[in-house]
């Protein structure tokens, strides 16, 4: 059987329910509170949305740290099977996608179906196909001259220079308002790519389509942990995140 790459997704953005997403699981904010979300071309009220603060991001960076040793031991090939799973559901997802966008940002509904989520989709493909070409770059120099002190004479040999790129371990991802989705894939995919695991602090004025992202996750078969999401304020959320001492 086939999966489906096909999400429930709701037409309009007030029947978006936001919460955080933290270890492979939804869950309201600690503190219980919330905050509206307004549509820019209205000023209706649209959504609520997590008013997370410390406790939250403390929760979501264990998460990350947890599941830090396994994705980054997991083959690139695996990691990258993954990704472009997401890629898949962003394209077959891509006009329901591009309408919670028109509605939760303001951009109209054809620039974000032929342009932002056609780019989110090609950041997950981009760098799934980097980890599993190898992220090792390899520079030969033949013909260098080594010299014999004792002589004059010169005999050539071949230097080879490499540079090897390892997981850092838990990475922060805050990303502003102007490019909700496009700006959430465009850090998390070489993120991840490389074996790195995150909290994403989304713009708490454009959350719809960032909610959205953990759904794909979940759908494409992200272990829990990998990819967390806390929604927020920047004082109350994102400035706890930065000054995360495992971050």
């Amino acid at each position: 059987m086939t999966m489906s790459n096909v999400l429930n997704i709701p037409a309009n953005a007030k029947d978006v329910k936001i919460m955080n997403y933290i270890n492979g699981e939804w869950m309201p904010p600690t503190s219980g509170s919330y905050m509206m979300s307004y549509n820019p071309a209205t000023g209706e009220e649209m959504t609520p949305i997590p008013d997370s603060m410390d406790k939250d991001i403390d929760n979501a960076v264990c998460a990350a740290k947890n599941a830090f040793p396994m994705w980054s031991m997991m083959p690139a090939v695996e990691r990258a099977a993954i990704m472009n799973r997401v890629a898949d559901m962003i394209e077959e997802n891509c006009q329901q996608l591009a309408m919670l966008e028109s509605q939760d940002q303001g951009k109209p509904v054809m620039s974000a179906a032929m342009k932002d989520m056609p780019s989110c989709a090609n950041f997950f493909r981009q760098f799934a196909k980097y980890v599993v070409d190898g992220i090792m770059e390899t520079k030969s120099t033949s013909n260098a001259m080594m010299t014999n002190m004792s002589t004059t004479k010169r005999e050539p040999y071949m230097m080879m220079a490499t540079t090897q790129h390892v997981p850092s371990g838990v990475a922060g991802l805050i990303t502003p308002w102007n490019f909700p989705m496009q700006m959430v894939c465009e850090k998390l995919a070489p993120c991840i790519a490389v074996g790195n695991t995150c909290v994403v602090k989304p713009s708490e004025m454009t959350s719809v389509t960032a909610f959205m992202m953990t759904q794909i996750m979940e759908a494409a078969g992200m272990p829990a942990g990998v990819v967390n999401f806390v929604f927020g304020t920047g004082p109350k959320a994102g400035e706890p995140l930065v000054k995360h001492k495992d971050v």
